[in-house]
């Protein structure tokens, strides 16, 4: 049976029934402390006619500064006897802090009544600050200095994030036994720098980063998401660079948009699950995003395309496919063609030569305009443009198509070009683009004067350049100057400035000739029978032309898709100059030129494929027309 010790003596006295006589006597024990206030007093009481007989309670040392007094009843037990020996132990902080102070005496507890004991418990804190002098058995790390307490636990800290391992037992010391060792504990991956405790959950990784054994909480890992494609899945690690990715659940499906201007959708833009956009279709329905001139539902006309996609060129369609010739020529050797499309053509060459008519060749008049004329270009407004030079010099002209004089413009332009094309502005004239064979390349947009679109020429004798209604189309053509390569070059509108294509040929030469159908397809023509086609952005060799034409120069190009390109050549031997058509599998001779000798065509233009001309030396010209 344990003896009762209390520490507030009268109330438990006061509260003894008559009679009680194992509470009829106590001792009032009186711990006295000095120099030091204790964290915890042990008092133990021993039987001392049987020291096996021995119990013990702590008390905790509310705060205050030292001196100070505790009070302990100690009451009768039963079956000891009246004579006990007391032992006080003073404590640091608590009662398992170090051992500071003790005190003891012997007592004997009367019949009746209190019996008061004192004990005094002396020990040193200098500062004031709860630990003891270490001399004296206390903790104290520098007794001194009240903000430096007891001997701290220092964790060990191998990755340098000032977060101990949790893992590891700490060391008690007032200073940091080695360079490794700090105060703080609580890592949970003592090898990562970035994992440590007091930080947002930084990446997603299945991996608890703050150590606060949740993890990727600040991720919503599991939640629901959409992807860049809008399709629903759930949030998962990327498990790449600790982001987090939409897993999807659904697949996208293609969409479609059309590219050729026809009205019907086939080229795969993209897949969503979500809306597409405004101009796009879930349902491919063009047969050929080459051509504007071909898709479900147009009308079928003589052109030697198959309009309608019914799997036949003409189908039910009663058409002349022969070519009208003037039938009176004065021997010019014309280097231009162009046409309205409509009714209109031009035909320009050296010495000022200029005339125009309509599409068979009826109606014909010269035009004054003085200069040596390589290409030209018609605008919707059926206004005329021409690019050439004169003595050296580059220079561009226009006229209307009643005109008999045109407007020459030479500011600017120093050098000959060789090519033009026209870009339709909507409230103002058009804009013209011209190339040289220095390499250089002139935006003219009339009234202003002309300027070069970039201050160093590009390595290459530039010979054509076309566009598809934009100048984000632009492409120049010719031979590289360095090794006599055929070239392509991009114009790029933000720099204003030419990039080199690769072209994949092994041939020497020149390309002469370029057409842009639409920001997808392209051609491009040369000598040695050299033929190429350009399918977004990507230039491959097309098949080959007809053996009589292999090692002959083609001079130009028009296309309305990939199922109908028409190429004009110089002469095959004995044979003329022939408007060569390819019609996206085979090659065949739509157009011979009759005249005796031989003659090249030079130039060939169209703006739909009801209208085709062609134009050479010695004045040849040709021109397949149809209503449409």
């Amino acid at each position: 049976m344990r003896l009762f010790l209390v520490a507030v003596l009268a109330s438990v006295l006061a509260g003894c029934p008559k009679g009680d006589e194992l509470k009829s006597a106590a001792l009032r024990v009186q711990l006295h402390y000095e120099g030091f206030r204790p964290g915890c007093v042990t008092l133990t009481v021993t039987d001392q006619a049987e020291v096996s007989r021995h119990v013990t309670t702590n008390v905790n040392v509310s705060g205050g500064a030292p001196p100070g007094t505790l009070s302990v009843a100690v009451f009768r037990q039963a079956g000891w006897s009246n004579d006990v020996k007391l032992l006080a132990r003073a404590h640091e902080q608590s009662c398992e802090g170090a051992q500071v102070a003790t005190a003891e005496a012997t007592a004997s507890l009367a019949k009746d009544g209190i019996t008061p004991v004192d004990l005094l418990l002396g020990a040193t804190d200098g500062d004031g600050d709860g630990f003891v002098a270490s001399s004296e058995g206390g903790t104290d790390c520098d007794d001194d200095d009240p903000s430096v307490g007891g001997p701290l636990p220092w964790y060990t800290d191998r990755d340098g994030d000032n977060y101990g391992s949790s893992l590891l037992p700490p060391v008690t010391a007032c200073t940091a036994p080695s360079f490794n060792s700090v105060s703080r504990a609580g890592d949970c991956n003592d090898n990562d720098s970035q994992v440590h405790p007091g930080q947002e959950e930084f990446r997603c990784d299945g991996r608890d980063d703050n150590c606060d054994s949740a993890v990727d909480e600040s991720f919503d890992v599991g939640g629901t998401c959409f992807n860049e494609l809008d399709c629903q899945g759930v949030k998962a690690c990327s498990g790449t660079n600790g982001g987090v990715a939409c897993t999807a659940t659904a697949t996208p499906a293609p969409y479609y948009v059309d590219t050729d201007g026809d009205g019907a959708a086939d080229t795969e833009a993209g897949r969503k699950c979500g809306t597409i956009p405004a101009n796009a279709s879930t349902v491919a329905s063009d047969c050929d995003e080459s051509s504007r001139f071909r898709a479900p539902g147009l009308p079928e006309v003589c052109d030697r395309i198959d309009n309608d996609c019914s799997g036949g060129a003409d189908n039910g369609v009663a058409c002349s496919m022969d070519w009208r010739t003037p039938a009176v020529t004065d021997g010019t050797n014309w280097k231009a063609v162009a046409t309205d499309g409509t009714t209109t053509v031009w035909v320009a060459g050296d010495g000022g030569k200029l005339a125009r008519s309509q599409m068979d060749f009826t109606g014909g008049r010269y035009v004054t305009c003085d200069g040596d004329w390589k290409a030209a270009w018609v605008a919707a407004s059926g206004e005329l443009f021409l690019a050439g030079g004169k003595g050296g010099a580059g220079r561009f002209a226009r006229a209307h198509s009643d005109a008999t004089e045109c407007t020459t413009e030479t500011r600017n332009v120093p050098q000959v070009m060789n090519g033009l094309v026209g870009i339709e502005n909507p409230s103002r004239a058009p804009t013209l683009y011209g190339v040289t064979g220095g390499g250089r390349s002139f935006r003219w947009t009339p009234p202003a004067a002309p300027e070069q679109t970039q201050p160093n020429p590009v390595d290459a004798n530039l010979r054509a350049i076309s566009a598809a209604g934009s100048v984000e189309t632009l492409l120049a053509v010719g031979k590289k100057n360095s090794n006599n390569a055929p070239v392509a070059f991009r114009f790029d509108a933000a720099s204003s400035t030419w990039s080199e294509e690769a072209i994949p040929t092994t041939l020497t030469g020149e390309l002469r000739g370029v057409h842009v159908v639409n920001a997808n397809y392209a051609y491009a023509v040369g000598d040695n029978g050299m033929a190429f086609e350009r399918v977004n952005g990507v230039w491959s060799a097309m098949k080959p032309v007809p053996a009589d034409y292999s090692n002959r120069s083609l001079q130009d190009v028009v296309a309305f898709g990939k199922t109908a390109v028409y190429v004009a050549t110089t002469d095959a031997g004995s044979n003329g100059g022939a408007v060569l058509f390819f019609n996206g599998t085979d090659w065949s001779t739509v157009y011979t030129d009759a005249g005796s000798p031989a003659r090249a065509l030079r130039s060939l233009d169209g703006k739909t494929p009801t209208g085709v001309v062609t134009a050479g030396d010695r004045g040849t010209a040709a021109s397949f027309v149809t209503n449409r």
